[in-house]
């Protein structure tokens, strides 16, 4: 399919300029390196390459005594709102200036010879730099100031505080308390922004200094160099109460959710009862036999067989849970002493707060796993519990503990915890019929010594738990929303009891780091976590790529998507968790406020609204939006509602001549054929109209190789800027029948892991069909993904092929299957319309 759009060879031709630009820079010739850095800039200012390229300006300039145009480039990038510039820039220009000399006293003569006793004198073109003192670089002492990178000779970009300036100076006046919005963050407006510059790429820009200069210009640390430390920010001893939360309004939602999780339920129930028997009468037809005669109960109404499986549910969740957990995990009880060992602040949260809100202590858990998790669950505050993973005790610190802990009570203190446990239930059924399912087709196949039987065992089996996994991803859709509001409201109260949201900053990426080190330690996603995902602190698909790259670049700029992009909300529709980055803000935010350093710089990070427009009236926003990449990102589903206004059109059509002597179009009005049959046309005809923007043509020069820091560290893009690349790594995921569908396909790549998204040509129907090579058949080798990279809530790519080391290749089908799926959706639409009213 070819794009809508020729590439702009700008972009490839501004690449190699700032590459050669940089390695001159590091051969000392700044001549050269200053020509080619400018022309850079002039081409790509704000885009990462021209902000590298700038970022080389200041050390050549620097290098050359050019110092004035240095400090006007920093002060450029002082502006960005991009925290791992601002810093760097904040500290250049801190280093270029150095303090103006102290006035003399009034009873003694000026000498311009005599420099001041702190030994620097004015700076000025005809002045000499003065030597660095022994014992500090004449800011700061030298048991503060970064080491020297012994290879480049430049100072890392700070990323911690040092022990002596662990308190931050107070802010005065304290930023009113954050609201808590109702969508997941009330800076994410819709409006237009000025676009947000993007963190410099991964290579270092470096360069050798020959004047000697005091001012040592810092680079930035690249994927292989980089070290995760952390600032160990403080907390607030008695915090200020934050504005009271909404929690009528929030209960009656999560109600809500769980009545319409009730209605989809028995709609799924009904649907498999009625085409079951549907099969068992056509297989009876055909073969006569009595025992595919259908079953009379399946025409039963299911709804109070629904309502009774609902209540038990709710009514034994606490106990079925842990059932389930010491079934498949071997959960524990975790001791009061075993916490206290691990954090004593944690068993001290626990009583203080039960006491003020007049509640039982939860029943502890533990599981015995090495990846840090913790949830709560149950149906009462009485008998509510709140499990706790040994990875989670071992790896964060007492503080960070009874953060999570302040957690999970939320949950409970908020009633929250009661629908979620009984929707976990729910969903829990059709997961472990296809987990369960996969794992026995395995073990009965391996007692069968003839092929055919093995085979038709396999289909049989694939096929139950490809449709049981389709289920658990749909019941999972009523509860998604109170799913991501109440992590809000659980960060925010968890905050307010330890008044500690730099502790929580610091246990949430430590919990996304270590899942992701899990699935690679497993080489798999395991069951316990997709399963559970619903009641975890972090969601599992976030964590599996943010929680790898933050070992790989700072958090900052690996979470700038998360507070910048302007479509970062509608994209979260599909996620039971926020966006942690939004997370993490909003308790820098609370830090803020408090009067506390904050862990990460995110509190001023994200987009900043332009001046309110004039309201436009309806007519004009619908032009806007349908110009926008959103409009087209969710073109089939916004094409169902514009076949509606088709269908008003035609019904109006048919109204009017009606009335007139052309019968021949009056069956137009009031015609339900044509509202059924517009819908799929809707649907089809935005499908079409995408997909040349979502499938741009795979040619070996547009593909980039681009590294997972790279990805991230783009606030503007969408999954509509599907951008070809090429990537090599291990290929991880479960290896058998439960990932025919390529439920799990990770690729383990250097710099962190991506997630991988597969379909066959002919859908999902046709990956239960027997292939050649399937993407499970290359599980736990080497391979090279080929496909279209997207940036949304989560990271993945829609895969074109997947080749192994050792020849084999796995094509995917994306486009195919978009184009015939638009085309089946337009004939049956078409159909509905011809078979007219019934």
């Amino acid at each position: 399919m070819a794009p809508p759009t020729n590439p702009n060879p700008a972009d490839s031709s501004a690449k190699q300029s700032l590459e050669a630009g940089l390695a001159a820079l590091k051969q000392q010739d700044y001549p050269t390196a200053i020509a080619l850095l400018e022309s850079v800039t002039q081409t790509a200012t704000n885009g990462p390459s021209g902000i590298r390229a700038q970022m080389g300006l200041v050390a050549a300039y620097k290098a050359t005594g050019n110092v004035k145009s240095a400090i006007a480039l920093c002060t450029s990038l002082a502006k960005s709102p991009n925290p791992q510039v601002k810093t760097w820039a904040d500290r250049a220009l801190t280093e270029l200036t150095p303090p103006p000399p102290p006035k003399p006293p009034a009873n003694k003569p000026k000498s311009p010879e005599t420099p001041p006793e702190t030994g620097f004198v004015a700076f000025d073109a005809g002045t000499k730099s003065p030597k660095k003192t022994p014992g500090g670089d004449g800011l700061r002492p030298a048991s503060l100031r970064p080491s020297v990178d012994k290879k480049t000779g430049f100072l890392p970009l700070e990323q911690t505080v040092g022990p002596g300036n662990a308190k931050s100076q107070p802010i005065s006046p304290p930023p009113p308390p954050p609201t808590l919005p109702i969508r997941p963050t009330s800076e994410g407006g819709h409006g237009g922004t000025a676009p947000t510059e993007t963190a410099p790429d991964t290579a270092e820009i470096s360069g050798e200094n020959s004047s000697g200069s005091p001012t040592d210009i810092p680079g930035v640390a690249s994927p292989d160099t980089y070290q995760l430390t952390w600032r160990e920010a403080g907390r607030a001893k008695s915090p200020r109460p934050l504005k009271p939360l909404k929690l009528l309004e929030f209960r009656i939602q999560a109600v809500a959710s769980a009545i319409a999780l009730f209605f989809l339920a028995r709609f799924v129930l009904q649907f498999l009862l009625t085409n079951t028997n549907s099969l068992l009468v056509q297989l009876y037809i055909f073969t006569r036999l009595p025992i595919f005669a259908p079953i009379q109960l399946f025409y039963r109404d299911p709804t109070p067989f629904v309502q009774m499986v609902f209540g038990l549910l709710l009514a034994s969740s606490p106990w079925l849970i842990d059932a389930l957990l010491k079934l498949f995990c071997g959960i524990e009880t975790l001791r009061g002493s075993v916490l206290s060992k691990h954090s004593k602040e944690a068993s001290r949260v626990l009583r203080s707060y039960c006491t003020k809100q007049n509640i039982a202590v939860p029943v502890l858990k533990l599981l015995p796993l090495n990846v840090p998790v913790a949830f709560s669950y149950g149906c009462l505050p009485r008998f509510a519990r709140i499990a706790v993973s040994r990875g989670l005790l071992e790896q964060l610190t007492d503080d960070e503990i009874a953060t999570i802990f302040a957690r999970e009570l939320a949950h409970i203190s908020h009633w929250d915890f009661a629908p979620m446990s009984l929707a976990l239930l729910v969903i829990q059924i059709p997961y472990l019929i296809y987990w369960q399912v996969a794992h026995w087709q395995e073990r009965l196949c391996d007692l069968m010594t003839i092929e055919f039987l093995r085979s038709a065992v396999k289909f049989v089996a694939a096929a139950i738990s490809a449709i049981s996994y389709g289920i658990y991803k749909l019941l999972r859709w009523p509860m998604l929303w109170v799913s991501r509001r109440r992590v809000y409201f659980s960060d925010r109260t968890a905050a307010e009891i330890t008044g500690n949201p730099n502790g929580l900053t610091r246990a949430l990426a430590k919990i996304a780091i270590g899942i992701a080190a899990n699935i690679e330690q497993q080489k798999q996603t395991s069951f316990f976590l997709e399963s559970f995902d619903l009641l975890l602190p972090v969601g599992v698909g976030q964590a599996v790529t943010l929680g790898s790259a933050a070992l790989h670049a700072p958090l900052e700029q690996i979470l700038l998507w998360d507070v910048s992009n302007r479509e970062r909300n509608w994209l979260t529709v599909n996620s039971a968790h926020p966006l942690l980055g939004e997370r993490l803000k909003l308790l820098a935010l609370y830090a803020q406020f408090w009067q506390l350093e904050t862990e990460l710089d995110l509190a001023n990070a994200g987009v900043q609204e332009q001046p309110r427009k004039g309201k436009l009236s309806l007519f004009k926003s619908i032009l806007e939006f349908k110009d926008s990449k959103l409009f087209l990102q969710g073109a089939p589903f916004f094409g169902i509602p514009m076949s509606l206004a088709i269908v008003g059109v035609l019904w109006l059509i048919g109204g009017i001549f009606s009335r007139t002597s052309f019968w021949q179009l009056d069956w137009l009005w009031g015609d339900r054929s044509i509202l059924w049959g517009c819908l799929p046309i809707g649907f089809s005809i935005g499908t079409l109209m995408r997909i040349n923007y979502f499938f741009p043509d795979i040619t070996p020069r547009e593909t980039a190789s681009p590294s997972l820091p790279e990805i991230l560290s783009n606030p503007e893009s969408l999954p509509l800027d599907a951008e070809p690349v090429r990537l090599e790594g291990q290929l991880l995921g479960r290896s058998k029948i439960d990932n025919w569908l390529g439920q799990d396909l990770i690729l383990q790549t250097a710099t962190g892991l991506v997630r991988l998204h597969y379909v066959s040509r002919f859908g999902y129907i046709g990956s239960l069909w027997p292939k050649p090579t399937r993407p499970s058949d290359l599980i736990g080798t080497s391979v090279v993904a080929t496909g279209w990279l997207r940036r949304g809530a989560t990271v993945a790519i829609d895969l074109e092929s997947l080749r192994s080391q050792g020849g084999r290749v796995s094509d995917s089908g994306h486009p195919i299957w978009s184009a015939i799926l638009a085309f089946a959706a337009a004939i049956w639409g078409a159909y509905i319309i011809i078979q007219g009213p019934r």
